[in-house]
């Protein structure tokens, strides 16, 4: 085998090799590609030339050539005859093609490639978009890039409708939906396969027994375009109507169940006290940990719930929704990591509205101040704060270093929570009606939120590597972290952790009371 940096009639080797995601016909001409020329195209399968409008209904030619849509049809693991591009009917295909670790994430040089193919669907749809794609430096701050170092599809969609305006359907289909098959007969003046939904032909799971692909096959639900993806999730049939923001909780079955929720999950002594909770002579960060836990902070033996204040914020919760639907399209592949199915002490005890477990969809506390809990119900978390509260920190710094990294932290139990949990002030604070306490009551704020835990990793050790967690969440086909250390090393809580604070949406603000025996 010869090793060639040029073509024989003197074109350069392309700089990008088999990955290289320009396959504009005078590109090709001037640059060498020996893996599609001359066919050495190892790992690599040739993309069918009649792309999404494939007729061929055969084993054969599904295991020889790939598709849009289908699992495969990514950067680096297909490739293409000269003039030939790929091909999208969604954002979601686009989004898969350009993240081929299957991440859920883009990395600043994946996002580069999602500029080319977007000019091209831009250039492909007249009258959508703008005259030009910006450049990468502008495109990546306004897709909130440096935010994370990385953007998760949310942030893609919302880039594209802002700044591009292409309205394209999504391509999710959330899962347990009917899924239709899609196949235009071209030959037949573009009339639809009338094939109702995909069933799995005998001896192949790629195939439906209509004859066509099983990427072929899409909802509804799949086919939304963002604008009605927003217009359809701003009804939520649990919330007070016409009304924004925090709103009280009137409903006595609700208050109940949020009562039920602080019974189950406080954990009673032994055992029940860390040092993020604080020295009873020096509070917390004011001495070693040996002070601390020789003079510990009595921990409450219970929690009584005084107010209840329910989270209406449209663009949190569609932000949410729309992380959660693509979670559950890369959970459902087969993936070298297991998806798992992990609970927590308020598992099956659903409040407004069920959550999905089959995405590890949790409500979890976090405990914070009255104006904090207050912000983040209006903005979310802002991830560069992380450490700087409660966290235990060296004596003289500002900042702390979280266990598991720089991220949001929930705890399962409400009493890890009300370590970090801050005591109302005195002049209230404003929500519908303004939360106060009554006179020589001490209030205290907790927030119980939806997390997304996905395809989580469970760490039972101490030995933490804080930026590989950090890698396998953005570059790796995990979600969350799992922090299990009770059984294997005896501590006293579980906690999760989400780099991507649209896994979060804090869905309720509980004001409440500290109760000792």
């Amino acid at each position: 085998e010869v090793c060639r940096t040029s073509s024989i009639d003197g074109r350069p080797l392309c700089k990008f090799g088999e990955k290289c995601y320009n396959h504009d016909p005078e590109h090709r001409k001037k640059v060498y590609h020996p893996e599609v020329e001359e066919g050495t195209t190892v790992g690599l399968r040739l993309a069918c030339k009649f792309g999404s409008g494939c007729y061929r209904k055969n084993n054969g030619h599904l295991e020889q050539y790939v598709h849009p849509g289908d699992r495969n049809y990514r950067i680096g693991l297909v490739t293409y005859k000269i003039g030939q591009r790929p091909e999208f009917e969604s954002l979601w295909q686009l989004f898969q093609y350009h993240d081929p670790d299957e991440s859920g994430h883009l990395s600043k040089e994946e996002f580069d490639g999602v500029l080319q193919s977007c000019q091209h669907l831009k250039d492909t749809n007249s009258g959508e978009g703008m005259d030009a794609v910006p450049e990468l430096e502008v495109a990546w701050v306004d897709a909130q890039g440096p935010l994370h170092g990385y953007i998760n599809f949310r942030q893609f969609v919302s880039w594209t409708k802002e700044f591009l305006e292409l309205d394209f359907p999504l391509g999710l289909d959330g899962g347990g939906k009917t899924r239709p098959c899609r196949f235009g007969v071209l030959s037949k003046g573009g009339s639809r396969c009338s094939c109702p939904a995909f069933q799995a032909a005998a001896g192949s799971s790629a195939l439906c027994e209509c004859g066509h692909k099983a990427s072929l096959h899409r909802s509804d639900f799949a086919q939304r375009t963002f604008t009605q993806f927003i217009e359809e999730g701003s009804i939520v049939s649990h919330w007070t109507s016409g009304v924004e923001g925090l709103v009280r909780v009137e409903d006595s079955d609700v208050l109940d169940h949020l009562q039920e929720m602080l019974d189950a999950s406080h954990k009673p002594a032994p055992d029940n006290w860390t040092r993020d909770r604080g020295c009873s002579i020096h509070a917390v960060n004011g001495c070693s940990a040996s002070c601390a836990s020789r003079n510990r902070v009595a921990v409450p033996s219970g929690y009584r719930l005084m107010s209840a204040y329910r989270n209406q914020n449209q663009d949190l919760w569609q932000k949410y929704s729309l992380v959660r639907t693509a979670i559950a399209e890369e959970v459902a592949r087969d993936c070298d990591v297991p998806h798992e199915l992990r609970t927590v002490v308020t598992s099956g005890r659903n409040l407004e509205g069920e959550l999905d477990e089959s995405v590890n969809e949790w409500h979890l506390f976090h405990g914070t101040s009255p104006s904090k809990c207050k912000s983040i119900c209006a903005s979310n978390f802002r991830l560069a704060l992380a450490g700087k509260g409660a966290t235990w920190k060296d004596p003289g710094k500002d900042f702390g270093i979280p266990l598991y990294g720089y991220g949001v932290y929930l705890a399962e139990r409400i009493t890890k929570a009300d370590e970090y949990s801050e005591k109302l002030p005195p002049e209230g604070l404003d929500a519908d009606p303004v939360i106060s306490a009554e006179a020589d009551q001490e209030l205290f704020t907790v927030l119980l939120c939806r997390v997304l835990g996905g395809r989580t990793n469970v760490v039972t050790t101490n030995e933490i590597e804080v930026d590989k967690l950090r890698k396998d969440v953005f570059e790796g086909s995990y979600n969350s972290v799992f922090g299990d250390r009770v059984i294997s090393l005896g501590k006293p809580y579980r906690e999760v952790v989400v780099y991507d604070k649209d896994q979060v949406y804090p869905e309720f603000l509980l004001a409440y009371t500290r109760c000792y025996d």
